[in-house]
C-alpha cells in the first residue's frame, strides 16, 4: 500500500536513514560506546523526544528536522547518533503523511496529514518547553535538517537569533508550495509553511498533481525547476532571507540531486550570505544526489540521484566536517 505511485511521487526526504555510527570519530567512540543513552518525551509537544546521555551534565541542544518522509523515523536513527557525540538531540514530528484510501495509516493522525502552512513558530514552542527539562541547555540551540526540514530550518533561522548553527542537508532557498489531498484539484494555491499565523510566499510546482499520476516516473526536479521558471516575478516573494541570520550555517547538497536541484539552491543560498557579509560553509558533491545524511555506508532506498557509491563517499566525506562544525559552535 506504502508504495503506491501516488505516495511514491511526493517522498521528497531526507534519506533512507539506515545509518550506523561506524565512521564517527573515533575519540567520540571510545568515549561514550558503552554510556547509556535517555529517551524522554518532551513535555507539551506531541511526540517530540530527547536523546542524551545518563547524567547530570546540560547538553546542547540539536533539533533533528525531517523532511517530506514524515513522522519520527529521522528522530529515532539520528537521535542516538548525535546523543553519543553529546548533544540533547530532539525529534521533532510535525508532519506525519495522511493519503487517505492511497497510503497506510497516518503514524500520528494528530499532526498534520498535509504539508500545508507548517508552523515554523512551533520551534520557539520547542524551546520553551526544553527549558524545563533537566539536564538541556536551550542557550545552546541548532537546527539539523534535511530536504524540507532543511528549508525549516533556515526559515527559523531567519528569524530567530537564539538559533546558534544550521546544518542543512540539500536545501532549498526559497519556500516552496504545500501538498496534500486537499488540494490535490487546487495547485499552486498553497504554501508549505506559515508563521505567527500566517502563510509564507512560496513557489510554486509546475505538474505536481500529474508528477502524482506519473508514480515512478516524476522527475521531482522538473517540476520544482519549471515552476521556478514559470514564476519568475514570485521570487523574491518565495526566497528565504537567509542573510538575516547572522549565525553560522553549514550546506550540503548534490550536484546530481533527483529530487530539486539543491546544490543551485546551496549556491543561492551561498551567495545572498555572502553578499550581506555573513559567512557560510558550503559541501557540494558534484556526482552525489539527495541521499546525503548520516556518515557514510552504501544505501539507496528511493529515487534520489546520484550513484549509490558517490553518494556513499559524500557521506562519508561530510559527516566528520559537520560533527566538527556542531563542536565547534556548541561545544564549550
Amino acid at each position: 500500500m506504502w508504495n503506491t505511485p501516488f505516495v511514491r511521487a511526493v517522498a521528497v526526504c531526507i534519506g533512507a536513514l539506515a545509518l550506523t555510527v561506524t565512521a564517527a570519530p573515533v575519540r567520540a567512540q571510545e568515549a561514550v560506546a558503552e554510556a547509556a543513552i535517555e529517551v524522554t518525551a518532551v513535555p507539551g509537544i506531541p511526540h517530540a523526544q530527547v536523546w542524551r546521555l545518563a547524567g547530570d551534565e546540560a547538553r546542547p541542544v540539536v533539533v533533528i528536522l525531517h523532511g517530506a518522509d514524515g513522522g519520527d523515523e529521522a528522530g529515532r536513527v539520528m537521535g542516538p547518533m548525535l546523543a553519543r557525540l553529546g548533544y540533547a538531540a530532539v525529534g521533532l514530528p510535525y508532519y506525519s503523511p495522511d493519503w487517505g484510501d492511497y497510503g497506510p495509516p497516518p503514524q500520528f493522525p494528530d499532526l498534520p496529514g498535509s504539508f500545508l502552512d507548517i508552523r515554523v513558530d512551533q520551534l520557539a514552542d520547542l524551546r520553551q518547553a526544553l527549558g524545563t527539562m533537566p539536564g538541556v541547555d536551550v542557550e545552546r540551540f541548532a537546527l539539523f535538517g534535511g530536504s524540507k526540514g532543511s528549508e525549516f530550518a533556515l526559515i527559523a533561522a531567519s528569524r530567530y537569533a537564539w538559533i546558534d548553527a544550521v546544518v542543512a542537508y540539500t536545501p532549498s532557498d526559497v519556500v516552496w508550495e504545500g501538498w496534500g489531498l486537499e488540494v490535490i484539484e487546487a495547485e499552486g494555491t498553497r504554501s508549505s509553511f506559515s508563521f505567527a499565523g500566517e502563510a509564507l510566499p512560496f513557489m510554486p510546482y509546475r505538474g505536481f498533481v500529474d508528477g502524482l499520476l506519473a508514480g515512478d516516473a516524476a522527475d521531482l526536479r522538473a517540476i520544482h525547476e519549471n515552476g521556478r521558471a514559470d514564476h519568475p516575478e514570485r521570487e523574491a516573494a518565495a526566497r528565504i532571507p537567509v542573510e538575516a541570520y547572522a549565525g553560522p550555517v553549514l550546506l550540503i547538497a548534490g550536484e546530481q540531486d533527483a529530487q530539486w536541484n539543491s546544490a543551485r539552491q546551496a549556491r543561492n543560498i551561498v551567495a545572498a550570505r555572502e553578499a550581506a557579509g555573513v559567512e557560510t560553509e558550503a559541501l557540494i558533491y558534484t556526482e552525489a544526489g539527495h541521499d546525503l545524511i548520516g556518515d557514510g555506508g552504501p544505501r539507496d532506498a528511493h529515487k534520489s540521484g546520484g550513484t549509490p557509491e558517490a553518494n556513499a563517499a559524500a557521506r562519508a566525506e561530510a559527516w566528520p566536517q559537520v560533527v566538527a562544525f556542531l563542536a565547534r559552535h556548541l561545544q564549550p
